[in-house]
């Protein structure tokens, strides 16, 4: 439980970067059996932060992060959360203190080991750079954000 949310407050640590902060951008990537098609950038954020536990199938979800000190986890922080560390601290400690649990997260090194989770994990869920989509192919499905496919005029990420 410290464990997470030490890393999940490293990963806001550096929410000072642009959204487009990767080079060719970020997908979002779930378990191909998650009949999610589209989020909103709302709805991404409360995946994230925690605020929604559960997918409309009610199947619990799983952040899937990369480490804190990754720029991929510096973009999603940026981009999607829109908190710098010391908001994120407050939000994390106002959860507690209702009585509420940190979000359910799993770190892993690479877009790699996050799309072999995610194959493995039906209510799984990750951010990952675009450029490593290719290599993920078959094995996890790509989401739409906003209604916009990645490379789409208007893709958020």
């Amino acid at each position: 439980m410290i464990t997470l949310r030490v890393t999940l407050l490293t990963l806001i640590a550096c929410a000072g970067v642009h959204a487009q902060c990767l080079s060719g951008g970020m997908v979002v990537i779930v378990n191909k059996a998650n009949a999610t098609e589209s989020l909103s950038m709302a709805q991404l954020r409360k995946l994230i932060l925690g605020d929604v536990r559960t997918w409309p199938d009610k199947q619990p979800v799983m952040l899937i992060s990369r480490e804190l000190s990754s720029d991929v986890f510096k973009c999603v922080l940026s981009s999607i959360v829109r908190m710098n560390d010391a908001e994120y601290h407050r939000y994390l400690l106002s959860t507690e203190f209702r009585g509420g649990d940190p979000p359910a997260v799993k770190t892993v090194n690479s877009g790699a080991m996050a799309a072999k989770i995610i194959a493995a994990l039906g209510g799984s869920i990750a951010v990952v750079p675009a450029t490593e989509l290719p290599a993920m192919a078959g094995t996890v499905r790509v989401v739409r954000v906003n209604g916009k496919e990645p490379g789409e005029a208007g893709y958020p990420l």
